[in-house]
C-alpha cells in the first residue's frame, strides 16, 4: 500500500482508524502549537490586565454558548453510522444546531447589558459573533468526522489555528489591544468556516435544512445528558475565571488564565491517546480481566506521566517571564502549585472513556457533577479571601475527588452486567 492510499483513502477498518488518528493527532498537535504561540504573544503585548480582561469576557461568551452544541457534534457521527436516512438526519440536525446556535446568538447580544465598560461591550460583541461562526463551523467538522474523512478535518483545523494566530498577532502588534485579538479570533474562524464549506462542498445536499417533529424531539432528548456534560465542563474550566473577575481583578484572571491555559494544553495528552484507545477499550468490555488489567496499567502510566510532567514544570515555572514578560512573575507560584492538577486529570480523562465503553456514562455524570458543585461552592468561600490560589486550591481538590469517585466507582461497573448501547437499544 503506497502513502497516498494510507493517508487519504479509506481501505480498511484498521486502515481507516490508522488515517484517522493519524491527522487527528497531527491537526490537534499543530492546533496547539499555534495557540500556546498565540498565548506566549498575546499574554506579553497585553499585560496580565489586558490578557485576563480578554480571557474574562471569553468565558462570559461561553456561557452564553453553552447549549448551542447540545451533543449534536458526537450524535452526528454516531447516528451517520447507523441510520438509513443519514442525509435527513444531518439537514434536521443543521437546523437544529442553526436554531441553537442563533438562540445563543440573541442571548448574548442581551447579555451585552451587563457591561457598563463600552470597550467591553465591543469586545464581548465581537466575541459572541465568533462563538457564533465557531460552532457552524463545528458541526461541517463534525460531519467531516462522521465521513471519516479527518484529513479534510485537518485542512480546517490548521487554516484556523494558523489564521487566529497569524491576525491575532499581527493586529495585537500594530494597536496592542484586546479588541485586535478579538478580531484576530474572528477573521481566524470565518477563514475556517469557508474552508470547511469548501472541503464539504460535494455534499452539499445535506445541509439543506429540513424539519422533522420527531427527529428534533429525538435530538432534544438524546443531546440533553451530553449538554450537561458541557455544563460540568463549563463549571470545572470557566467559572473559576468568572468569578476571579467578578470578586477580585481582571488582572488575577490574567495570572490565572496563563497557567490554567498551560494546564489545559498538556492535558491534551491523554485526551489524544484515549482517542487512539478508545476503539480497543470498548471491543474487549466483555473481557473484564483483560479490561482489568489495561485499566491498571493505563491509570499508572498516566498517574506516573502527570507526576513527571509535573515535577518538570515545577522546577522550570521560573522561565515563564522569560517568554511573556516580567509582569507575570505572581504566576510563577500559581504555576508550580496549580500544575499538580495534572496527576488527577490524566487518570480522570481514561476513565471517561471508560465509562462510555460500559454504556455507564449516566453514573460518569453524576460523579462527576458531585465534584463539580463542590467546586463551585468551594470558589464562592476561597476566591473573595484568597483569589487566583483560592481557585486553584479548590480546583486541586476537585479534581482529586473526581478522579477518586471515577476510580472507586469503576470497581463496581466491573460487577454489574455488561449494558452496550446496542443491548440497551433492543
Amino acid at each position: 500500500m503506497d502513502l497516498g492510499n494510507l493517508l487519504f483513502t479509506n481501505i480498511s477498518p484498521k486502515q481507516t482508524f490508522l488515517k484517522n488518528s493519524f491527522w487527528l493527532f497531527l491537526s490537534q498537535g499543530l492546533s496547539r502549537l499555534f495557540k500556546l504561540i498565540l498565548i506566549i504573544v498575546s499574554a506579553r503585548i497585553l499585560n496580565p490586565t489586558g490578557f485576563g480582561t480578554f480571557n474574562y469576557l471569553l468565558s462570559i461568551g461561553a456561557f452564553f454558548f453553552i447549549a448551542a452544541d447540545w451533543g449534536i457534534g458526537s450524535l452526528i457521527i454516531r447516528e451517520y453510522q447507523q441510520l438509513e436516512e443519514k442525509e435527513k438526519y444531518v439537514r434536521v440536525s443543521f437546523l437544529f444546531r442553526l436554531i441553537a446556535t442563533a438562540l445563543c446568538l440573541i442571548a448574548a447580544f442581551a447579555g451585552l447589558f451587563v457591561f457598563q465598560n463600552p470597550e467591553f461591550r465591543i469586545n464581548f460583541l465581537i466575541i459572541s459573533i465568533y462563538l457564533f461562526i465557531s460552532n457552524i463551523k463545528d458541526f461541517l467538522v463534525s460531519f467531516l468526522r462522521a465521513i471519516q474523512k479527518m484529513e479534510k478535518e485537518f485542512i480546517v483545523i490548521l487554516v484556523e489555528g494558523f489564521s487566529v494566530m497569524a491576525f491575532g498577532i499581527f493586529l495585537i502588534l500594530i494597536h496592542r489591544n484586546i479588541i485586535s485579538l478579538s478580531f484576530g479570533y474572528l477573521i481566524g474562524v470565518f477563514l475556517s468556516l469557508l474552508t470547511a464549506i469548501l472541503m464539504t462542498r460535494s455534499y452539499k445536499e445535506y445541509f439543506k435544512p429540513q424539519f422533522d417533529k420527531e427527529t428534533f424531539k429525538k435530538i432534544l432528548k438524546d443531546g440533553f445528558p451530553m449538554l450537561l456534560f458541557g455544563i460540568l465542563g463549563f463549571i470545572f474550566f470557566s467559572t473559576d475565571q468568572i468569578m476571579l473577575g467578578k470578586m477580585r481583578n481582571v488582572t488575577e484572571v490574567g495570572y490565572y488564565s496563563l497557567i490554567t491555559k498551560g494546564v489545559l494544553l498538556i492535558n491534551l495528552i491523554p485526551s489524544l491517546i484515549m482517542v487512539a484507545l478508545f476503539p480497543y477499550l470498548s471491543a474487549n468490555v466483555k473481557d473484564k480481566e483483560k479490561i482489568k488489567k489495561l485499566t491498571k496499567k493505563v491509570v499508572l502510566a498516566f498517574i506516573g506521566l502527570g507526576l513527571l510532567i509535573s515535577i518538570l514544570v515545577f522546577f522550570l515555572a521560573p522561565i515563564i517571564p522569560f517568554f511573556v514578560g516580567q509582569s507575570y512573575k505572581p504566576s510563577l507560584g500559581l504555576a508550580q502549585f496549580l500544575i499538580w492538577i495534572i496527576v488527577f486529570m490524566f487518570p480522570a480523562a481514561y476513565f471517561s472513556y471508560f465509562y462510555l465503553a460500559y454504556n455507564k456514562q449516566m453514573l460518569s455524570f453524576y460523579l462527576t457533577a458531585i465534584s463539580a458543585i463542590i467546586n463551585l461552592v468551594l470558589n464562592f468561600l476561597l476566591i473573595p479571601k484568597y483569589g487566583m490560589y483560592g481557585a486553584a486550591a479548590t480546583s486541586l481538590f476537585a479534581q482529586l475527588l473526581n478522579f477518586l469517585l471515577l476510580w472507586i466507582f469503576s470497581k463496581k461497573v466491573f460487577q454489574s452486567p455488561i449494558s452496550t448501547p446496542s443491548a440497551a437499544q433492543n
